[in-house]
């Protein structure tokens, strides 16, 4: 009798353990490994493999391991819809993470939609995303109109400036798709604010900015807006200094690190801030802040990838995604993630604002603060709270009826 006891209880827990093995989630990436924006969506990747890794050593989610299929799209967004199918129709995925070619997210979203699989961008902030709303679209990253909000009130604010009557601005972006929104919103808020818009197109990938920067200069612009990558803004800023462009720089995101002023002469970058909606670990107040950097370093990864915000920004979805499948509770279908994602509400991440979606509002981040620089510590530096600068965001990519906005947008 005992020994048939202790034959049954060992069949039941094998069984169950198979049974975990067969129900381990399987969360898709599609993201570029191979192309030219690998240098900054790579490590977006590597954080969500880090965190997926440090919960599924603490027993997964509800005892259900983590698998995370990744697909390399190599920035082309013919691949990157090719890769979206192929991750819901042949891996039964319920979300798919990364999606970091905006220009391919209008062919992305209808795909999205008809098979119910949630779409997590961990870094592309396309105003399609959100405006109109996507039911099966959640933003991992503040946008771009954001982004450019706090920039530009930044620049307005450190110039004492009440409005922009009879000044030129630069407004230098990339000419991939989120250049071109960068280039329309900062536009229109420029102009209506009185003052003029140069516009300049930045090549990807960007040697120098010789021509632009030139331009600018001829225009006597007051101050400039930068949207490019971590490499594409170390160019602009070499640029600025060897043609002496002597105004004031603010970037987005995309150059929001250390190295681009470690790489570049003081001469130019003493002009520059950076706006980001996420903080480094070394700014943390709290251990859950820190594990970003501790559990890096845990599992091996270097640290010119743990600092880089593209680092924490895959660090913070991943985060997002492991409490939106806790309180998905079981149903770790498409709809039951996105269900466990609009419960979230106020999640500390130690390193962003805290998220919040809704029913209505799937723009998780909405706030960003400009950052200047630490020559002695190698350090980015907070320029006040974030809820210092909320005042000067518009909200201009959330889709009326959505995240607070109007029904009726004016």
């Amino acid at each position: 009798m005992i020994l048939g006891a202790f034959v049954a209880a060992a069949v039941a827990v094998a069984a169950a353990q198979s049974q975990a093995r067969a129900t381990d989630i399987n969360i898709g990436w599609d993201g570029d490994q191979s192309g030219q924006s690998a240098s900054s969506q790579a490590p977006i990747m590597h954080a969500i493999e880090a965190y997926f890794r440090m919960t599924n050593d603490a027993g997964g989610v509800d005892g259900h391991k983590l698998n995370l299929l990744e697909r390399d799209d190599a920035y082309s967004a013919t691949t990157e819809l090719s890769v979206v199918k192929s991750l819901i129709n042949d891996d039964h995925v319920p979300v798919i993470m990364g999606l970091g070619q905006a220009a391919g997210l209008s062919a992305v979203v209808p795909v999205l939609t008809q098979t119910q699989t949630v779409g997590f961008m961990t870094q592309a902030t396309a105003k399609a995303a959100t405006y109109p709303f996507q039911p099966w679209v959640f933003e991992g990253n503040c946008n771009l109109a954001d982004q450019g909000d706090v920039a530009l009130a930044f620049e307005m604010r450190h110039l004492k400036l009440k409005n922009l009557n009879g000044l030129k601005v630069g407004v230098a972006s990339m000419n991939v798709a989120s250049g071109t929104e960068w280039d329309q919103n900062i536009s229109a808020r420029i102009q209506a604010l009185g003052g003029t818009p140069v516009h300049e197109s930045l090549p990807v990938p960007l040697a120098d900015a010789a021509a632009q920067v030139q331009d600018l200069i001829s225009n006597k612009v007051a101050f400039v807006l930068l949207h490019h990558s971590m490499s594409g803004g170390i160019a602009f800023v070499k640029s600025a200094d060897q043609y002496n462009l002597n105004v004031p720089i603010a970037t987005s995101h995309g150059s929001a690190q250390p190295l681009l002023f470690s790489s570049t002469p003081y001469n130019a970058n003493k002009n520059v801030v950076v706006v980001n909606c996420v903080s480094p670990p070394y700014l943390a107040s709290d251990a859950n802040g820190k594990l970003a950097q501790t559990i890096a370093q845990k599992y091996g990864y270097s640290a010119a990838e743990y600092g880089q915000s593209s680092w924490l920004l895959g660090w913070i979805g991943a985060q997002t995604i492991v409490q939106a499948l806790k309180n998905a509770k079981g149903d770790y279908t498409g709809a039951g993630v996105k269900k466990g994602l609009e419960a979230i509400k106020n999640l500390d991440t130690g390193l962003s604002p805290n998220i919040s979606y809704a029913s209505n509002c799937h723009m998780g981040i909405r706030a960003a603060r400009p950052f200047t620089y630490n020559y002695k510590t190698d350090q980015l530096v907070p320029i006040g709270r974030y809820q210092d600068w909320q005042s000067a965001i518009t909200s201009a990519y959330a889709g009326p009826g959505t995240c607070g906005v109007a029904r009726t947008k004016k």
